[in-house]
């Protein structure tokens, strides 16, 4: 089968769109993502935000011509208005999560689940050299990491440099935080133990990054996966999150440390910043006391040596072959 692909430039839905390319090539596809390439397309996979879909269907008409398929993504519990005109272009929606299937659902048919690839990569020589100067440069200490855009407010930035100053308050040595921020990078630097990483990084160094910390933390809000999170997890991380959303396809009391919250409106901040979010939705706030006493157990060494080694197990759940052989299934379904 001669497979179209548009990929997306945003980061999380271009690393995780390659792993889709890798799945269908393994199934014997062809796969191209130059437009040139839709006249001789059997399908179109279309990953990218449903707001985008009505320009690009109109910029490239030979799509309409193509069964296609979305592949997108959304972090709340309400779908948005604005996502479900768009669908009218496609024959199927896939998404990684049941989180986001059933948000999508409220507004369209034929959704199905497909997991992202999850899976370790081998970080060369000067990648590793990268990440010790990073991490090992700061001196001893215990390592967390996170992952994350510092504007929206999705990521609850506020809540993580918070929990890691009260952590510090309660340890004699003192715990590092490390912050990979990408799109805009904000300076954490007053903050003691915070130390930023900047600039795009390939995967071998963000790879190395993982293989080093010793902990990751997220307080999201919501996730509509949380590729950050199932990657940590890769790498046999003690991951420390927000109980709620995508992420809970993959993190359970036994893999991980999943965090209790409460459901919130969604800020003003954020339907004022990122207007796809209507004040009429919900989120979900993580219990800081419990983050904090968390992420102290952990920091501590409170582990279990079986977590981290469950956590490891998401590749065998999650890896190219299993995701490979749900996209056959589900491009079984199409109807050419």
């Amino acid at each position: 089968m001669r497979v179209y692909y548009h990929l997306s430039k945003y980061i999380s839905h271009r690393l995780a769109g390659l792993a889709y390319i890798a799945c269908l090539e393994s199934l014997g596809h062809t796969v191209c993502t130059q437009e040139a390439a839709i006249a001789h397309a059997d399908i179109a996979i279309v990953h990218d935000e449903p707001v985008n879909f009505d320009a690009l269907f109109s910029r490239l008409p030979e799509l309409k011509k193509r069964p296609c398929v979305a592949y997108s993504v959304w972090e709340n519990e309400k779908l948005t208005p604005r996502f479900a005109p768009p669908l009218r272009h496609v024959a199927a929606v896939w998404t990684p999560s049941d989180f986001s299937r059933l948000s999508f659902a409220q507004a369209f048919s034929r959704v199905r689940t497909l997991p992202h690839v999850v899976k370790r990569t081998r970080p060369d020589k000067a990648e590793r050299a990268f990440a010790a100067a990073v991490m090992q440069g700061q001196g001893p200490g215990f390592r967390f990491f996170s992952v994350l855009d510092s504007i929206n407010p999705r990521k609850n930035v506020r809540a993580l440099l918070a929990a890691f100053s009260a952590l510090r308050s309660l340890m004699a040595r003192k715990p590092l935080l490390f912050i990979k921020q990408y799109r805009i990078d904000f300076d954490y630097s007053g903050i003691p133990g915070v130390h930023c990483i900047s600039g795009d990084l390939t995967e071998g160094q963000m790879a190395a990054l993982h293989m080093l910390s010793d902990a990751y933390v997220s307080p999201h809000h919501a996730e509509g996966w949380g590729l950050s999170l199932s990657t940590a997890m890769a790498y046999g991380k003690a991951v420390i999150a927000t109980a709620y959303s995508g992420n809970m396809d993959f993190m359970d009391a036994t893999n991980s440390f999943p965090v209790p919250y409460s459901m919130v409106p969604v800020s003003e901040e954020m339907h004022a910043r990122i207007p796809l979010f209507t004040p009429d939705m919900r989120w979900a706030e993580i219990d800081q006391e419990t983050l904090v006493g968390t992420m102290h157990r952990v920091a501590r060494g409170e582990v279990p040596p079986e977590l981290l080694r469950n956590a490891a197990l998401i590749t065998r759940r999650f890896g190219q072959a299993q995701v490979a052989e749900r996209l056959r299934e589900l491009l079984g379904e199409l109807e050419f």
